[in-house]
């Protein structure tokens, strides 16, 4: 009995299994053959084939109606018609610029049809064939064009050239175009005299700047040409005349093309100044334009009478060199580089140095004055010197200051014990020619001198800094060493 119920179980099973199989099939089959897209893809198919059908028809019509084909037919005779019956059209939604495109297989949109959909292939291919022979007609119109205008580049060259014996091709809005052509033409009388050449103004300035490229190896202006070969760009000139060798160069380089090459007379070295011109009071500092800013430094007679000069016989010398500026003094020498920052120098008076940004946003136009207060506390410096006094301050546990030498670097080096008790050490190195000493006269105070500002104020903010203590109300805790004064070493 289990067996039987078993065997018809499994009998049961197996036909629903082949029914719904059938049905599966059956419906699916006539679903799909019922589908719009089935049967207009059918239609397509059917018209296909009649259009073939009718295209062989026509050829043996054209063949049968040809002359000289049938020799034996009389002049009046006719060929018989064969009539060729027009391929169905399938059914379209009535609108020949539009067609229905499934998507993700269960959806239709109407979307507009390709311009070159129905054409024929070949008809496509005269069109392609026709849209590439204008593209390379332009192509090559401006190949000829291009050709044409690096002649015309290499032709006015060979013209420039002959000119004279110094060329200086610039752009006018370049600022070492500018430094170029300031020195060769104003602190310097060449015979012939140097011709400019703005690239940025000449019809043909791209082509002749492609030109230097290839035979000078230089991209950028300005370049310089000497009898045809580049000496270099405004740097270089001005590098040439801070060492004195522009001028030999040149005599060099140029040979009997070049009459007379001499320097005009104007002294490289800025005017001697008194102690106190080196006073910010003292120095003006005005502008001729928004991008210009000039550091006039007075003459001792015109000082105000009340601020008399006390010290005569010490003087400053400044010398700037591809924007690195040297000032030298009684009280030593000190360098700050400014290569950094994209200004410009020069000396339009024999007491004013101008310094210069072009095309200068409002930040850029701020770091003018930043130049000039760099500039003015360098002759501070080395002159008067700079001083910093800082106290201890504590409230229980005294402070311990201890100040030795390092060895090695002969740079100070400070240590602070003590500080709130603590049994760790706390140890600074000062920065070079920073002199670090406690006060001869007040408890509890050090000392800082130096000629350079930065130097003496950022061995203060490290011994500061050292000292400070996090999540402590400062009003009520005030443990540490803090800068008390700031002066100079030569007081007025």
């Amino acid at each position: 009995m289990p067996s039987s119920q078993r065997r018809l179980r499994l009998i049961v099973v197996a036909v629903i299994a082949i029914l719904f199989m059938v049905f599966y099939y059956t419906g699916d089959a006539s679903k799909i053959q019922n589908q719009k897209f089935y049967r207009s893809t059918l239609d397509a198919m059917k018209a296909k084939e009649q259009a073939k059908q009718a295209k062989a028809q026509e050829k043996i019509q054209n063949a049968m109606h040809a002359p000289g084909q049938n020799g034996a037919a009389g002049a009046g005779d006719k060929a018989p018609v064969v009539e060729v019956e027009k391929a169905d059209v399938p059914p379209g939604t009535g609108n020949d610029d539009t067609e229905e495109i499934p998507i993700a297989g269960r959806t239709k949109m109407t979307v507009p049809k390709k311009v070159n959909q129905d054409m024929p292939s070949e008809v496509q291919t005269e069109v392609k064939s026709e849209e590439e022979k204008e593209r390379e007609q332009k192509a090559k119109k401006e190949r000829e064009e291009k050709e044409r205008k690096e002649a015309e580049a290499t032709t006015e060259l060979n013209v420039i050239l002959k000119r004279a014996p110094v060329i200086i091709f610039s752009k006018s809005y370049c600022p070492y175009s500018k430094k170029a052509k300031l020195i060769l033409l104003e602190h310097y009388s060449i015979e012939p005299k140097p011709f400019v050449v703005e690239l940025d103004q000449h019809p043909l300035g791209p082509y002749l700047q492609a030109l230097l490229a290839q035979s000078t190896g230089r991209r950028t202006v300005p370049n310089v040409l000497v009898s045809g070969k580049s000496i270099g760009g405004g740097d270089d000139i001005a590098a040439l005349d801070q060492s004195d060798e522009l001028a030999s160069t040149l005599r060099q380089m140029g040979g009997k093309w070049i009459v007379d090459v001499s320097h005009q007379d104007i002294e490289k070295s800025l005017p001697k100044m008194a102690l106190s011109d080196a006073q910010s009071r003292d120095i003006q500092f005005r502008s001729t334009t928004k991008s210009i800013r000039i550091l006039n430094l007075p003459d001792i007679d015109n000082l105000h009478p009340r601020q008399p000069p006390k010290v005569t016989s010490r003087c400053v010398k400044v010398h700037i060199k591809s924007r690195v500026v040297t000032v030298e003094g009684p009280r030593g020498k000190l360098v700050k580089d400014l290569s950094h920052i994209a200004v410009t120098f020069g000396r339009p008076e024999q007491n004013v140095i101008s310094i210069e940004l072009h095309h200068g946003a409002r930040k850029g136009v701020a770091t003018l004055r930043t130049v000039r207060t760099i500039i003015n506390n360098l002759m501070i410096g080395v002159t008067r010197g700079f001083k910093y006094k800082m106290r201890y301050v504590y409230a229980h546990f005294p402070i311990n200051v201890n100040i030795e030498p390092n060895p090695e670097t002969g740079r100070a080096i400070v240590e602070i014990r003590n500080f709130l008790g603590e049994k760790y050490v706390r140890r600074i190195t000062a920065q070079p020619d920073v002199d670090i000493a406690p006060s001869a006269n007040v408890k509890d105070e050090l000392i800082l001198t130096g000629n350079s500002l930065e130097g003496v104020s950022q061995s203060a903010a490290d011994i500061q800094q050292i000292c400070r203590v996090r999540n402590k109300d400062i009003r009520k805790f005030l443990d540490g060493l803090y800068v008390s004064e700031k002066g100079n070493i030569i007081e007025e």
